[in-house]
């Protein structure tokens, strides 16, 4: 169903004292109004506006809480903007007749009444067991972006993200269509690296699709993987650190089921929840006898410990929230040039979206 977010220092901000007076029976009431607005423009998915009757409404019919949470105050925009308001949340799109009133910045938290109709779809696509069979079938198991495969359902407990079998929506912003085109069989290492990007934003080439002579041959083979970076050829047997056979954590697809170090399970369609904080005991790890930090036992305490390279932008203090799933534009103009073989699935250069944001 829609819903809708809240900043969490939307009590605490001065704004409603100052609007309200000093008054606190005042303060709770233009809160709970501007709740209900948001919850109201999100049920009723019309991008933040609201008609006259429906902001009357629910305000409980009290024009001077309505007037208020149109008023601007310490040098902020006021909560709701009518016709004629200067506000870069509105853009450039002209008002929409028929609506008297427009949250301030709800689209920055809240998905727009596309990007639901399109988050809907595209989790519909997911839970289609005929669809993901045909597209299965028609890339022959193997990854679009990589030719990693044939994946297996069952490896979702594999160390090797390569091995793991998910789908992908090419273009992020639609839904896999009637043919199941915009929706093909990727391996877990390129999923998680493209994200919710075009492949282009991702420098990943889309792969054409197989011919029935291909499918046949990889269907014989068995399973082969590839490296997404200069598709250097990696059989199942060979691990990317290259452990030994007799390593109990080294199986080829999958862990062992008492590995307390094993994978969890494939979790793309559910929310991951840490453990209860009773069962997060330290382990003790033996020393090698070399000293202190030596071995096994991890960096020394005296020593600084590795750091961690960002492989994402910092987000910006006015870009849309992560819960819109929107996709980055490309970060260069330069025209890009795909491999052989490939093909592009997206122009190169960023289209606008319905609100007229690049």
């Amino acid at each position: 169903m829609p819903y809708w977010l809240e900043s969490d220092t939307f009590a605490d901000d001065p704004v409603w004292d100052v609007l309200a007076g000093g008054r606190g029976d005042r303060v709770d009431a233009l809160q709970a109004a501007s709740a209900r607005l948001k919850s109201a423009a999100s049920h009723q998915l019309t991008d933040g506006y609201l008609t006259e009757g429906t902001a009357l409404r629910y305000c409980r019919g009290r024009r001077q809480i309505l007037d208020l949470l149109c008023t601007s105050v310490l040098d902020q925009a006021p909560r709701l903007h009518r016709p004629g308001d200067e506000c870069a949340c509105l853009g450039d799109a002209p008002w929409i007749d028929g609506y008297a009133y427009r949250i301030h910045a709800f689209l920055r938290r809240n998905p727009s009444k596309a990007e639901y109709l399109r988050n809907r779809a595209q989790r519909a696509d997911l839970r289609d067991p005929r669809l993901k069979a045909m597209v299965y079938d028609r890339d022959g198991g193997c990854c679009r972006y990589c030719r990693s495969g044939p994946l297996s359902p069952k490896a979702g407990r594999a160390r090797d993200r390569r091995k793991v079998l998910a789908y992908d929506h090419v273009d992020p912003d639609q839904p896999a269509g009637p043919d199941g085109t915009n929706l093909v069989t990727v391996c877990g290492r390129c999923n998680e690296h493209k994200g919710h990007r075009t492949p282009y934003e991702a420098d990943l080439p889309l792969l054409p699709v197989p011919t029935a002579a291909e499918r046949a041959a990889w269907t014989a083979r068995g399973l082969l993987l590839q490296d997404p970076a200069d598709h250097r050829q990696i059989s199942d047997r060979s691990a990317t650190k290259q452990r030994h056979d007799s390593d109990p954590d080294a199986d080829p697809i999958t862990d062992r089921p008492d590995d307390p170090d094993a994978d969890p399970d494939d979790t793309t369609g559910a929310d991951v929840r840490p453990d209860d904080g009773d069962h997060q005991q330290e382990q003790q790890v033996p020393s090698s006898g070399k000293g202190p930090g030596a071995g096994r036992g991890g960096h020394r305490a005296d020593q600084p410990g590795p750091t961690r390279q960002p492989t994402q932008p910092i987000r910006a203090p006015d870009s849309p929230d992560v819960y819109h799933r929107r996709s980055r534009a490309p970060a260069g103009a330069d025209p890009y040039i795909w491999p052989p073989g490939s093909v592009p699935a997206t122009s190169a250069q960023p289209q606008e979206d319905h609100h007229g944001a690049p």
